[in-house]
């Protein structure tokens, strides 16, 4: 990345600062071909062909490439699954050895031979399948965006029913839970070295797909994000049909489209592919490209395939290089308005916790204009206050607000004179606090936990995070042993496996030095035993509230005997009312349950977290029981429901 100096007008000051951001500082506009974008998401389905989707296969789909775009003359790069995802993270099928009847494929310079098939990689030198993944050294977009930093999730459906970890193989596997439908070779990040070795908390960035809806509904989705349906939903198994993919993408994609970032003014950008033609063979596929930056009704008849994508990808976030093929493939640039700009923004995330020194890092990219400076504003109870002018299209600077409490962040770039008009803006929201430290929400203080649990934590210092002094990670250690990292930030959330018995962590903010500021400690006990397992509320606790928060999730790992778990629910057994329920919908299964519920009145109630086994009625599987005693004098009327056997 080239770095090169710029001059920041804050208020008061003008100071000098090295413009080291997530894309080449201080380009003209002339050489940006693809607009940056605040989102990029990536969904991939299987092996269907382009006229199977076109015109009337996947109709909400279709209508999607009509309104926006679509490539008519897209094709695969190879047979078998894996080698095509791998070509849209690291441009390369990395193989040149036909391993398992799979065809050689040819290597781009610099890229490497991991003797990657269809479904699997070996071992040097072998086709023989191992016990555990072997992992791909070279580049990738994972890598990259860790670099920079920048924000990335893989959402995948049933990750946690099928295990929750990087090493978790297809469902077909051998003793693996028979239900979940996820398939490891469907999933591209699981094969990097990076995510393996959980290098800067990679493994925390692969989530179960429950959190999509969760962040869709929360503004906090990340700037990078793929979506891997199961075998039942991206037309791989028997389970699965065109309608059930269409109405997948149909149902989940529609809330985030009608976001601000994904709707005129804003810079989200979709892509919805396929890895290859039917019966899994190399041939042309549909591609649809959605975003408000997209040309209206856009049909390219441009010869494109994964790498293509790959590379758009790559400068719609602003990533500084190109791997593997990619670095030759042309940008998919036809699929842009001419006239199309943003602002992206990095920091600080919206609804973060932060302290009265604020890092901004942002960018801007105009394709049809020329941009003046940027102008970084905060507004705090109703008051707006420029923190400064920054003449760059990037900024990475620490500003100081005034006020603890809820603050909203813009950076908006500023066309040439005469009349200086703002051009784009980026919004967010975030808090402001002087209780300084390290905060654990999950695993609760002397609670119980399954083998395989969450940690969740963030941490809020006087200093900016990712200055000498400031934040740079969280790091999680058990006793003299680190469990892991969190990708560079002030927040963690990740799970974490240990063996039985009792433990107590410290979860510690970390400066770029390796130095603690703070710790904070959690004590609690693992059990060898399946079920419900609740963070919150405590047993017998008290509550000054009928709002109370349930932060529960199940483990219900068994090998092949695991049961499927749909979703979560939350009852007043003292009454017989339902008082909620994890997120469900097309394709939504959920394993975890983190909102708040309201009780009646109060009063003393007993309630029951449930999980519920669709593939058995509906019944619960497992149920944890907690007392609370409500305090409060409001009062709240619920509906009563058929309570549950």
């Amino acid at each position: 990345m080239r770095l090169k100096k710029c001059f920041v007008n804050s208020v008061g000051s003008v100071v000098s600062v090295v413009c080291a951001l997530v894309l080449s500082a201080c380009l003209p506009a002339s050489t940006q071909v693809v607009p940056l974008a605040q989102h990029v998401v990536l969904i991939i389905d299987e092996n269907t062909s382009f006229g199977t989707v076109y015109p009337n296969g996947m109709p909400w789909l279709v209508s999607q490439g009509n309104k926006y775009g679509y490539a008519a003359n897209y094709y695969s790069d190879h047979s078998g699954s894996l080698l095509d995802y791998l070509y849209l993270a690291s441009g390369s099928c990395e193989a040149n050895y036909s391993c398992a009847n799979a065809p050689a494929c040819s290597l781009p310079s610099g890229s490497h031979n991991f003797y990657c098939n269809g479904n699997d990689c070996f071992t040097q030198n072998s086709c023989q399948a191992t016990v555990t993944k072997d992992p791909i050294t070279d580049t990738n977009i994972f890598q990259l965006m860790d670099n920079q930093p920048i924000s990335w999730k893989v959402y995948a459906q049933n990750y946690l029913n099928a295990g929750g970890n990087v090493n978790v193989p297809d469902f077909t596997s051998a003793n693996q839970p028979p239900y979940t439908n996820y398939y490891a070779r469907h999933n591209a990040a699981v094969w990097y070295d990076e995510i393996l070795a959980n290098t800067l908390g990679a493994q925390g960035n692969i989530v179960d797909f429950e959190q999509f809806g969760i962040d869709v509904a929360n503004g906090t989705l990340p700037r990078f994000a793929i979506i891997v349906p199961d075998g039942c939903w991206d037309m791989h198994d028997e389970c699965s049909s065109l309608p059930n993919g269409d109405n997948f993408l149909n149902s989940n994609l529609k809330p985030m489209l009608n976001l601000p970032d994904f709707q005129p003014g804003g810079s989200g950008l979709v892509f919805v592919t396929f890895d290859n033609g039917a019966g899994d063979e190399v041939g042309q596929v549909y591609t649809g490209v959605m975003g408000p930056n997209v040309k209206v009704g856009h049909v390219s008849n441009i010869a494109y395939k994964h790498e293509n994508t790959l590379r758009t990808m790559i400068d719609a976030l602003g990533l500084p290089s190109y791997p593997g093929w990619s670095a030759t493939a042309a940008d998919m640039s036809d699929f842009f308005n001419p006239t199309a700009g943003s602002v992206v923004l990095n920091s600080p995330a919206n609804g973060s916790t932060q302290g009265p020194s604020i890092l901004v890092n942002a960018a801007a990219s105009e394709l049809g204009a020329q941009i003046d400076h940027l102008e970084v504003w905060d507004t705090f109870n109703n008051k707006a206050t420029k923190l400064g002018n920054v003449f760059s299209k990037t900024v990475n600077q620490a500003f100081t607000v005034s006020g603890n409490g809820a603050h909203r962040m813009t950076v908006q770039d500023i066309g040439g004179a005469p009349d200086y008009a703002i051009l784009h803006k980026e919004v967010t929201s975030y808090t402001v606090t002087s209780n300084y430290g390290v905060t654990v929400n999950t695993p609760a203080n002397n609670s119980t936990q399954a083998t395989l649990f969450p940690v969740s934590a963030f941490a809020v210092e006087a200093v900016a995070e990712e200055s000498s002094s400031g934040i740079d990670h969280i790091e999680v250690w058990n006793g003299n042993t680190k469990l892991g990292d969190s990708p560079k930030g002030t927040s963690i959330s990740q799970w974490f496996s240990l063996a039985p018995g009792n433990y107590t962590l410290a979860i510690e903010d970390v400066n770029s030095t390796g130095q603690t500021i703070h710790s904070s400690s959690a004590s609690f006990t693992v059990a060898s035993s399946l079920g419900m397992f609740v963070n919150s509320p405590a047993n017998n606790s008290t509550w000054s509230t009928t709002t109370i928060p349930i932060n529960a999730y199940a483990y219900e790992q068994s090998g092949s005997s695991t049961p499927l778990v749909d979703h979560i629910e939350v009852w007043d057994s003292t009454h017989g009312i339902k008082l909620g329920q994890s997120p469900t919908g097309t394709g939504v299964n959920s394993v975890f349950i983190n909102q708040m519920v309201t009780l009646p009145a109060a009063g003393e109630y007993k309630l029951s977290i449930i999980d519920v086994n669709p593939n058995n009625g509906y019944k619960s599987i497992h149920t944890a029981v907690v007392n609370v005693n409500v305090r409060a004098s409001q009062a709240s009327s619920l509906k009563r429901v058929s309570a549950r056997p």
